[in-house]
């Protein structure tokens, strides 16, 4: 019997480039403070996504998060970019969105401390809160699907250098295997981080890892990094039977004029 598992990654609710509903009210049970905040133009296109994957995917055995739910603080840019600084309302919109996933059972691990923190962490603080199904969650996790032991973590080691791209994914493959008298034989790496998609198969030792796609769209962050960093948008529809993996990625650009300001002289 097949099992039908939705993966996401890096949603950073907070962001002004990250996935949001159309509207969102703050403090709405609050008359005298309650206030009103619209989506922009990016998150329109990525909510729509959002609400195209929900009805594209339906019901799913399991869903696995991958870890920056939020954005959080934002500290180093005194909270530049993000539509509220309210860690409560990031983490409330991080649950109405995951809560409409159709699933008995959630699976998340915790991301980057810069944005969910560690004591206590947003990201958990999220998983906590969805009340609709069965939750696990973890600093990592290893889930074991039908014949296949699948590893959950947020972070990898990054390079804007494009000749080195699966190193770090070449890397984790070797350290899998290095440890597997120690941890077991791993089957799947399923990293989040690096808001791009990468798949990466060891035929001859039965691995796989994967890079998860983002919900967050070119921040200032990456255009600080010049043009190097271009975000891929969207999420992966695995599918396990016995030992057997399928993986569906489903991504989508955003047009030209959503990665940089263009004027005309």
């Amino acid at each position: 019997m097949s099992k039908t598992i939705l993966v996401i990654s890096d949603m950073h609710v907070g962001s002004t480039v990250a996935v949001m509903p159309d509207e969102v009210y703050i403090e709405s049970s609050d008359k005298e403070k309650a206030q009103r905040i619209e989506s922009n133009q990016i998150q329109k296109i990525e909510y729509k996504e959002w609400c195209d994957m929900i009805d594209h995917v339906g019901q799913v055995d399991a869903c696995f998060n991958l870890g920056d739910t939020i954005d959080g603080p934002n500290v180093k840019s005194r909270g530049f970019e993000l539509w509220t600084s309210n860690l409560g309302q990031q983490c409330e919109t991080a649950v109405d969105l995951l809560s409409m996933v159709k699933t008995n059972h959630h699976f998340a691990v915790q991301g980057s401390y810069y944005h969910v923190g560690e004591n206590g962490s947003s990201d958990f603080a999220v998983l906590n809160s969805l009340k609709h199904c069965k939750t696990d969650f973890g600093t990592d996790l290893c889930v074991k699907v039908e014949d296949v032991r699948i590893h959950l973590s947020h972070e990898i080691g990054y390079t804007r250098s494009k000749a080195s791209k699966y190193t770090a994914l070449q890397n984790e493959i070797v350290n899998a295997m290095l440890n597997s008298k120690r941890i077991g034989h791993i089957n799947l790496l399923l990293r989040g981080h690096r808001h791009e998609i990468q798949d990466l198969v060891d035929h001859e030792n039965n691995m796989r890892i994967l890079e998860c796609p983002a919900w967050k769209a070119r921040d200032a962050f990456a255009a600080k990094k010049g043009l190097a960093m271009v975000p891929t948008l969207g999420y992966v529809l695995l599918k396990i039977k016995g030992s057997e993996i399928s993986v569906d990625a489903h991504t989508f650009e955003l047009k030209k004029k959503h990665m940089f300001r263009e004027v005309d002289f």
